[in-house]
């Protein structure tokens, strides 16, 4: 019997995840993808994550992605943001074996999942990003 866990993720990084689903394909398979992806190029790019505290108390996250100058992209840089304080109201039930394979970044318990998805969501815009430009 397969084994299932209930996560919370915030409205932007679930639609986001939804946004990268291909024609067919499950979130879990999503997921699964884009942590390939991360996992594929994992020694051509570097990421640094971030966060600050905004004066209402809120908080922002950065990722800053930076391709190498030996990568398979050239040498690229880019970031994206988001505001947490958002409610994290969407709830996923994903597979634990598809959780069991990813790295997830060390944050607080209730912040690990939408933080990791934030992070593999913001890489692979990057490389999708960086592959279109190259097709130019």
């Amino acid at each position: 019997m397969k084994q299932y866990k209930t996560i919370r993720l915030s409205k932007s990084v679930f639609s986001d995840l939804k946004a990268l689903q291909k024609d067919g394909e499950s979130i879990p398979d999503t997921v699964r993808r884009i942590h390939n992806d991360y996992l594929n190029c994992i020694e051509e790019i570097q990421y640094r994550y971030s966060r600050d505290i905004m004066n209402d108390g809120s908080f922002t996250q950065y990722i800053s992605i930076t391709a190498s100058d030996n990568s398979r992209y050239g040498s690229r840089y880019t970031e994206y943001f988001m505001k947490i304080g958002e409610e994290m109201n969407d709830i996923v039930r994903l597979p634990k074996d598809v959780l069991d394979e990813i790295r997830w970044m060390p944050q607080h318990p209730d912040e690990i999942f939408n933080t990791t998805m934030f992070t593999l969501i913001s890489i692979e815009k990057a490389l999708m990003e960086w592959s279109g430009e190259d097709k130019k």
